[in-house]
């Protein structure tokens, strides 16, 4: 008795049923690949988290990590007088573990950028790791003030304001 083959139209359903396990397989092998290049995983041997952030947040944000690697308006950045936080959004979470930074990691730099039109803050994130993360625009003063004293800058950027020279 000869085997019997499924016809094209009894195929559909196990092609479409391939088709969606290959596409979410690439998907997830396509976010691992962003976090292993973008060095996101780097930090997340160190500094991942579970508990839940109760410091100042603000949704789909944008950063970019290693000078190149960009994030955008797919980020949770928070930020407390301790803390950095970074959560990549519930679809991107694959590979992306939600990371809590402590300020005394963080060394930062900041300025202007695009012609003098935004501010940056360019970050060199882990003692050990020296991943450079930059923020740009209203969110580096948002986590100069969430941070407050915890900032980087905050002695430095405060003595300039005393003597009178601003950020």
């Amino acid at each position: 008795m000869a085997a019997m083959h499924p016809t094209p139209a009894e195929a559909v359903p196990y092609l479409a049923l391939f088709t969606l396990v290959l596409v979410a397989a690439l998907v997830f092998l396509l976010l691992l690949v962003i976090s292993r290049i973008g060095g996101w995983n780097l930090l997340a041997r160190r500094f991942t988290t579970r508990e839940a952030f109760y410091g100042q947040t603000w949704g789909w944000q944008s950063a970019q990590f290693r000078g190149w690697c960009n994030y955008n308006h797919c980020l949770t950045i928070g930020a407390d007088e301790q803390h950095l936080y970074l959560a990549a959004q519930m679809i991107l979470r694959f590979g992306h573990p939600s990371l809590l930074i402590p300020w005394h990691e963080i060394e930062v730099e900041t300025g202007k950028c695009f012609f003098g039109f935004y501010d940056v803050a360019k970050m060199r994130v882990g003692l050990e790791e020296r991943l450079t993360l930059r923020v740009y625009g209203a969110m580096v003063n948002r986590l100069r003030q969430a941070a407050g004293p915890g900032w980087p800058l905050y002695a430095i950027e405060q003595h300039a304001i005393e003597q009178g020279e601003g950020r």
